[in-house]
Order: C-alpha cells, then sequence, then structure tokens
C-alpha cells in the first residue's frame, strides 16, 4: 500500500494508508470500512470526524466551530 501524508488538526502527521476495492453488481458491505478505520488507529478517527465538523460549520455559517458557552450564577438564598 502507498503512503500518504494527511493534514490533521492535531499538528500530528501519521501516515494513512490507502486501500482500495472493486466490486462488481453487489452492495459493498461495511467491514471494509471498519478495518480500515481499525488500522488507522483512534487519532485519526478524531482527526477525520473533527475535520467534517469544520467543513460543514463552514459551509452553514461560514466560520469555524466554536464551543457554545453557558454561565450559571447560583446564589445562595438567606435563610
Amino acid at each position: 500500500m502507498e503512503e500518504v501524508p494527511k493534514v490533521q488538526n492535531s499538528g500530528v502527521q501519521p501516515k494513512l494508508k490507502w486501500k482500495t476495492r472493486v466490486l462488481h453488481g453487489e452492495f459493498p458491505d461495511r467491514q471494509f470500512d471498519i478495518d480500515f478505520w481499525q488500522e488507522q488507529g483512534g487519532e485519526a478517527i478524531w482527526d477525520a470526524a473533527y475535520g467534517m465538523i469544520e467543513a460543514v460549520e463552514e459551509m452553514k455559517y461560514g466560520r469555524k466551530p466554536t464551543l457554545q458557552r453557558t454561565v450559571t450564577r447560583v446564589k445562595r438564598r438567606r435563610s
């Protein structure tokens, strides 16, 4: 398999390996995808998922994703 460098959000640059398959007249099962992502590891999965989140946020709102911030002030009543 050919190794291809990948730009990631985490700053770490592991190598993704390309895998291909050819199907004729049948619907693909998910095992190929499961095996591929298990080989990549958790960090690559996270980076791919976060990259999709960034892309959707950019398409919908034209910005990078932000965290929701909620501030609640709890004040004790005097008894």
